[in-house]
């Protein structure tokens, strides 16, 4: 289901006949029956009223709140009565330490092995020695994880590793200059966007599949609200937000090399960007062709087998190749990319 993201300070939201409708100087812009609404996501200084505010929530659509430069403030949603349904296997899992160590060992892997896949491939015609050293060190960590014996170590290797590869995208951007037009606050203020946007989808997944998000792999239980939703989006991360950031930039300095695009603009056209990711079909080794909003989905029902013991290890996704970067000014057309499973 798609999200709604309203992004004018002058806009006029109601709900008719269940129909959630956006209107801008009395044009009608959007409009969903409330059955095909994922979330309703606001930017800036927008008002909804109460009777809207009311209704959305009790049809469980949540409400997200970002500054009018992508900086998340906080969610609205109608709390589900009683614990989810498969708490219970959640809590049997995490009592589990080995499985949850190499649960654990499994995602780090898939996302240090997707971060140097990505930054491989983003830096394909082009690098530096902080970019090299940051690739070496990124293969060593890869091939150290399954040494490391306990789940702290992981957590320490993670973030290690998300400190390298920050580095090398940091150099990439500053030697490449992809957007010279743009601060350097306002490019991090899109890479943080597009991470908790990711992390947000995911969010809404597990709540849909009555999993507790507060029940995270890496940290333990009831750590912060998002725990599990930033755990899963881990292996995601370079494949989806940073790389969709990295397309943006690029296109923004093919489409206009003088003057300063206005903020609304920006945060306008990277949406769309966002979303045509999304909807961008890869090849998955298991459901074949499926686009990323479902190739998400499908990670989170692995999650859940694996909790119930349908499947013996949660099997998370790695790139095999970087895909050829698109060229087009426009938001990215559906393209083919190969995936394999982690065994």
């Amino acid at each position: 289901m798609p999200n709604i993201y309203i992004t004018e300070p002058n806009v006029t939201c109601e709900i008719n006949c269940n129909y959630f409708q956006v209107l801008y100087q009395e044009e009608r812009r959007i409009s969903l029956h409330l059955g095909q609404v994922n979330q309703v996501i606001l930017f800036g200084n927008i008002h909804l009223s109460n009777n809207t505010i009311k209704i959305l929530r009790s049809h469980h659509i949540p409400i997200l709140f970002f500054t009018q430069n992508g900086e998340y403030l906080g969610r609205l949603a109608k709390p589900s009565p009683g614990e989810p349904k498969y708490i219970i296997y959640q809590r049997q899992r995490w009592s589990n330490y080995q499985l949850n160590r190499d649960t654990a060992e499994s995602i780090i892997w898939a996302k240090l092995h997707n971060q140097q896949i990505f930054l491989q491939g983003w830096t394909w015609y082009y690098t530096n020695h902080i970019i090299q050293r940051s690739l070496n060190y990124l293969k060593l960590l890869i091939d150290n994880l399954v040494s490391s014996p306990s789940l702290i170590e992981l957590q320490e290797y993670s973030q290690e590793a998300d400190q390298i590869y920050d580095r090398a995208i940091t150099s990439l951007l500053k030697s490449h200059n992809p957007c010279p037009h743009l601060t350097t606050t306002r490019i991090r203020g899109l890479f943080n966007l597009a991470d908790q946007l990711l992390q947000q989808y995911i969010y809404q997944l597990l709540n849909t599949a009555e999993l507790d998000p507060s029940y995270g792999i890496l940290s333990s239980p009831n750590s912060d609200e998002f725990s599990l939703a930033r755990d899963l989006a881990a292996e995601f991360r370079p494949a989806i937000a940073d790389d969709v950031v990295l397309n943006f930039l690029r296109n923004l300095t093919i489409t206009n090399g003088q003057g300063k695009k206005h903020g609304q603009w920006l945060l306008q056209n990277f949406l769309q960007h966002w979303e045509a990711k999304l909807k961008t079909f890869i090849l998955h080794p298991e459901a074949g062709e499926v686009t990323y909003r479902q190739c998400l989905d499908l990670q989170v029902r692995a999650y859940l087998a694996c909790l119930l013991g349908d499947r013996e290890y949660y099997r998370p996704l790695a790139f095999k190749h970087h895909p050829v970067r698109s060229h087009s000014v426009h938001p990215p057309k559906a393209q083919h990319r190969i995936l394999a499973l982690v065994k």
